[in-house]
């Protein structure tokens, strides 16, 4: 049997290497655990990389839509017809909701419009085309412009307006002579009159394009006159009234409204309207007056009421409107002129006056602003006044005489409010205080469009 002989250091070096093993092992575990981190981390990565490039891949797609969009667009421009209809994706020469500072534009981007400014300079940066995406208009907006400027745009609406209206008149009637300068001989009475007026107004408007439109209404009043003197039974404090009542259609209209200028960033809406008036109401003229028995003479009243001007008229007017989000600013003028008419009876005495009417005519201004509350709703206030010429009258064979105090001076300040119910309909409503003496005292109005 061979015997083997180990060295003394080889002895060593074996207890080295048998004690160093587990370390050695631990160490290479150690380094593969490190290798796996690694890779996860970068796998990691990879994956965040690739979901970047995904989302990039999708944005360019994107802009590559949009362009075509603009492409197709500038090549086939789209028409005012065409864009009346697109609310809130196009806007053709014109923005109703856009900022008061023109400097200021709105810029299509993926996520809506972003409101930006030009650079002072003017640079590249300025875009001075107006065929960009706006804003739309809210519905109290578009209520608003409706009312002040007409319903443009192809389509078919109706409408039916109701309101009252109050006079109440005060007088004093002299019959007599002044003696001594100091003294009044006669009789002196006081009359009061209150008047109501309730009107039903059915309207239709009918667009031809979104530069003209037509209108045409037929009103039906119901009057109610209260009349009140003193004198009953001879004396002062005695007082006597009477009361008239009557219903009937009153004066048809028609008019025709066109656009002349759409609003644009500096330039307001501008609309010539014009109308012409029908005597289909009962007119006043050869209207007698009866006296009112126990007045002792110091009351009469009509037989009847009258519900129609009993003339021909014709009106030719210019309104402007600029939207100042969220403002709204519209002034009015229109000139009103009445044709001459014969009457078989012109007077109010018992028996037949034949002879020639000539109302006189009237010029109107107005202007007023509203505020857009929220996209359903606003407010508005404006002021009108109208100037009336004197009447004159021509009586048969007879020299043509002015009818004293038949000139007048109404002026109404207003307050208003609009609702809008739905996409097709709204609910507008006013009230008028009289600011003169021969306004009504107060005129309330409530109107309910509906847009086919």
């Amino acid at each position: 049997m061979r015997k083997y002989f180990l060295s003394q250091t080889s002895i060593i070096a074996l207890a080295a290497l048998a004690a160093g093993y587990p370390a050695i092992a631990a160490a290479q575990d150690i380094a593969e655990t490190a290798d796996t981190s690694e890779i996860q981390a970068l796998r990691d990565q990879v994956a965040e990389l690739e979901a970047r490039d995904a989302a990039a891949r999708e944005r360019v797609e994107a802009l590559e839509s949009r362009l075509l969009r603009l492409e197709r667009i500038e090549a086939e421009p789209i028409s005012l017809d065409d864009s009346a209809s697109m609310r809130g994706r196009f806007a053709a020469q014109q923005s109703f909701a856009r900022p008061s500072d023109p400097a200021f534009r709105a810029f299509p981007t993926s996520s809506g419009l972003v409101a930006m400014q030009d650079p002072p300079d003017g640079g590249a940066g300025a875009d001075t085309t107006s065929d960009l995406k706006a804003p739309a208009p809210t519905a109290a907006q578009e209520d608003v412009t409706e009312q002040q400027q007409g319903a443009f745009g192809r389509n078919i609406g109706v409408e039916l307006a109701m309101s009252y209206t109050h006079f109440d008149n005060a007088r004093i009637n002299l019959d007599g002579f002044l003696a001594l300068d100091a003294i009044f001989l006669g009789s002196i009475s006081v009359d009061r009159i209150n008047a109501d007026i309730f009107t039903l107004e059915p309207r239709v408007n009918i667009g031809l394009s979104d530069r003209l439109f037509v209108d045409a209404s037929v009103p039906l009043l119901s009057r109610i006159s209260n009349f009140q003197s003193g004198g009953a039974g001879g004396s002062a404090a005695g007082l006597v009234e009477k009361t008239v009542r009557g219903t009937g259609i009153g004066d048809a209209s028609f008019g025709l409204s066109y656009r002349v200028m759409p609003e644009s960033v500096t330039a307001p809406d501008v609309v010539i309207n014009t109308r012409v008036k029908f005597p289909t109401g009962r007119d006043p003229f050869g209207i007698e007056f009866i006296e009112v028995e126990g007045s002792e003479g110091n009351l009469s009243i009509p037989s009847e009421l009258s519900f129609g001007t009993g003339v021909y008229g014709a009106s030719l007017g210019v309104s402007l409107l600029k939207t100042l989000d969220p403002m709204i600013v519209f002034g009015s003028a229109t000139y009103f002129h009445n044709f001459k008419r014969s009457f078989d009876d012109i007077d109010e005495i018992p028996g037949d006056q034949p002879g020639r009417v000539k109302l006189g005519d009237a010029y109107q201004i107005g202007a007023g602003l509203a505020f857009a509350l929220n996209d359903k709703s606003s407010i508005s206030m404006s002021y009108t006044q109208r100037i009336v010429e004197r009447t004159r009258l021509t009586p048969l064979d007879q020299d043509t005489r002015i009818v004293v105090g038949s000139q007048a001076n109404v002026s109404l300040l207003n307050l208003g409010a609009t609702f809008s119910l739905g996409e097709n309909i709204a609910i507008v409503t006013n009230a008028g205080i009289g600011l003169t003496d021969d306004s009504p005292d107060m005129a309330i109005s409530v109107r309910i469009p509906y847009r086919f």
